[in-house]
């Protein structure tokens, strides 16, 4: 018996020995006919200007899978520096892959029924690299007209169906190289996508087109770099993710950042600008309809979310000022935008927003700053179909300064001919007039030495020639000093006393039996300066006239029955 277990021991696992070397023999000549195959492809198709190499292929009959590893697609120096030359406007792919492996293919339903059936592919370290030439675009020719055309599907040949359960994209990198520059314009070093489910099915007309779909996608992209054609700013994140099916995206660590100090900004522009610079923990597009964009080129979110945003602005006036320019309200410029886009809303959520400028007569810099900054816009859309339906509105909280908190709302009438818009708000006290000084000083060389500001009220409209409304600005014992022009560090007594003697103090004045005064206010708008400008200085009109007693009054009654245009829906 011994013996005999012995002798089947010996045949089973001579057996086993000869399975497995004549698996590993077919995995052997499957690779090379696959080998051969490619070879073939690649001399016979000779790719102008390109060099396909790979390391090898490889079969696995036990799991039905192709690997081949090592593929590299490049294309040729000389035909590089040809493009360089030449002054086109074009990009030029550049492919490396460590390993794919394309598994669980069912050769049998291929065979049959002409269904190509794969249960996985997997792309381990690709390098995606795409040479940049900024060159002469080249008019486009309309292309011929076909007899059958189809709109978003994809022509399969001797095949009736595609169906793959998973293709994963592992550890990716994407870059952008600009060739004529030497320098990247864009990285992502560790790109990870995900699809489940991608099927093309036919098209139902006896044809060879195929309509994709798929049950869900997946992106994460991660340590992300992207430089700007204006070479002022790059764009930074941390991490992007991407879902198809759940139509989300978010962004997290999002910075967009200026490439030169404020000092050093000013020596790359021609004419000022603001430099802006911002960075956030969070941004969300929940309910983006990623299909619509793709099919339709049209964008649809439902709603976008910022968190702890951090936003800087900063202008040097010692830059020559453009006098050509002619900037646009925020409802006129976003009808301006190419393409059809709607936002229903964008939350903004604990942010803070500073604005600074430099100016040749004073060396200390106006800053001004919101905190705490929170707010919803609303029905955003440059869709004229769908701008009777809706304002777009701005609603903002927070705090003036760090200090006053506030309220700010505007109204924009996208089906307004005349583009007139609508504001209100209010900054509530008590806070103390010094709070303002950084804001006040350098535009005006006055400073506020005492006083409390109580309440601030105003409403009002804009349109392209002025802006008009009231105010009502409550405070009490108020006192400003005037500084020297040669020396902004040192008071003047005498401007000072004039000023303090013209200004009333106290609104309402003390024992005034006739109340508050409120005030009207108008700008006309300087058409070469922008929308801020224009609303900080119609604003600005209203408190030089609460506390000038020589500047229009309006009583409480005839400011409630000031009449205003009526607004839409």
């Amino acid at each position: 018996m011994p013996g005999r277990k012995k002798k089947i021991w010996i045949i089973t696992g001579s057996v086993l020995s000869l399975i497995i070397v004549l698996i590993i023999s077919f995995n052997s000549i499957v690779a090379g006919i696959i080998k051969n195959k490619i070879d073939d492809f690649v001399h016979l198709e000779k790719l102008k200007n390109y060099h396909i190499t790979y390391s090898r292929v490889g079969f696995n009959f036990m799991n039905r899978s192709v690997s081949l590893i090592g593929l590299h697609y490049q294309p040729d120096s000389l035909y590089l520096d040809s493009l360089a030359k030449a002054n086109v406007d074009m990009m030029v792919p550049e492919l490396s892959l460590g390993r794919l492996t394309v598994a669980g293919i069912q050769f049998k339903t291929l065979l049959k029924e002409k269904k190509l059936i794969i249960r996985k592919i997997t792309v381990k370290n690709p390098v995606i690299k795409m040479y940049k030439f900024n060159g002469i675009k080249k008019p486009v020719t309309p292309a011929k007209k076909q007899k059958v055309s189809f709109k978003d599907s994809v022509r399969l040949v001797l095949l009736h169906g595609v169906f793959i359960r998973t293709i994963r994209f592992k550890k990716s990198k994407w870059e952008i190289y600009n060739y004529k520059r030497h320098k990247y314009t864009l990285v992502s070093n560790n790109i990870s996508l995900e699809i489940n489910d991608l099927m093309l099915k036919n098209s139902g007309h006896q044809n060879q087109y195929f309509y994709p779909s798929l049950k869900e996608a997946f992106l994460t992209a991660k340590d992300n770099y992207i430089q700007l054609g204006n070479q002022l700013y790059d764009i930074q994140f941390d991490k992007l993710f991407v879902d198809l099916k759940g139509n989300e995206l978010y962004i997290d660590g999002f910075r967009y950042k200026p490439l030169y100090s404020k000092k050093d900004f000013s020596k790359h522009i021609r004419f000022q600008k603001e430099r802006f610079d911002m960075r956030t923990d969070k941004i969300s597009f929940d309910g983006a309809n990623f299909y619509l964009y793709l099919t339709k080129g049209k964008v649809y979110i439902r709603k976008i979310g910022i968190s702890h945003a951090l936003i800087d602005l900063y202008r040097d006036k010692k830059v020559p000022f453009n006098h050509k320019q002619r900037p646009l309200f925020p409802q006129q410029s976003l009808k301006k935008i190419p393409g059809k886009i709607t936002i229903d809303t964008i939350q903004i959520l604990n942010s803070r927003f500073q604005y600074s400028e430099s100016s040749p007569v004073i060396s200390t810099p106006l800053i001004v700053y919101f905190s705490d900054l929170s707010g919803t816009i609303t029905h955003v859309t440059n869709v004229p179909s769908l701008w009777q339906k809706s304002n777009m509105k701005i609603n903002l909280t927070g705090r003036m300064m760090n200090k006053a908190p506030f309220y700010l709302r505007f109204s924009f009438p996208l089906a307004s001919v005349k583009d007139t818009f609508y504001f209100s708000g209010a900054v509530h006290g008590p806070v103390a007039f010094r709070v303002f000084n950084p804001a006040i000083y350098p535009a005006s060389g006055l400073k506020f030495k005492s006083g409390i500001l109580d309440k601030m009220t105003f409403k009002g409209s804009g349109s392209p020639r002025y802006g008009t409304g009231t105010m009502t600005m409550l405070y009490h014992d108020m006192e400003l000093v005037a500084t020297k022009k040669k020396d902004r560090k040192a008071s003047n007594k005498f401007m000072s006393w004039g000023v303090n003697t013209m200004v009333r103090k106290n609104n309402p004045r003390k024992g005034d039996q006739k109340g508050a005064k409120t005030a009207s206010m108008f700008f006309q708008r300087d058409i070469e300066k922008g929308f801020g400008n224009f609303l900080w200085k119609t604003l600005y009109s209203g408190m030089k006239a609460t506390m000038l007693p020589s500047i229009n009054t309006i009583n409480r009654k005839s400011a409630e029955s000031l009449s205003y245009p009526k607004q839409t829906k």
